[in-house]
């Protein structure tokens, strides 16, 4: 299923933002995000006190380092912080509710509001176990 939204209100403090939808350059997974409702935690927090935030609904910034699109379990990989390849997370989105989350390629950058959901292990190139923290996004955009 695909959404068609023509116009995403952002709610900021107590004031309605309202932009124009634009297909090239935004994901919008719910049809209003209430942006007071989430807080900036920074990638150190994010990593190092993950259990503190699963259910919290953060938002953040970075670049992308890798996309994978299917149908069950589509995600990105962000970097945060810059280049720093240590200050990865896992951003899921619902590919099935847009027609244009193919605009995220390796080097855009985003903003993405979301929620924080268990961290996960997972092998680097290195072949070193680690721990990444994991987003749920709700809404995806890119960073201007």
């Amino acid at each position: 299923m695909v959404l068609g939204i023509s116009l995403i209100a952002l709610i900021s403090g107590g004031s309605i933002i309202s932009m124009k939808y634009n297909t090239t350059n935004a994901v919008n997974f719910d049809r209003v995000i209430k942006r007071k409702d989430y807080n900036y935690v920074s990638f150190q927090n994010l990593y190092e006190n993950p259990q503190l935030y699963v259910g919290t609904k953060i938002y953040q910034y970075g670049t992308v380092e890798k996309v994978v699109f299917n149908s069950d379990n589509s995600y990105m990989l962000v970097v945060l912080n810059g280049k720093d390849q240590s200050n990865i997370i896992k951003l899921n989105f619902d590919y099935s509710k847009t027609d244009n989350a193919n605009r995220f390629s390796v080097g855009t950058k985003v903003r993405f509001y979301g929620k924080v959901a268990k961290s996960e292990d997972y092998e680097t190139a290195k072949g070193r176990e680690t721990t990444r923290p994991v987003v749920n996004a709700n809404y995806v955009d890119l960073k201007k």
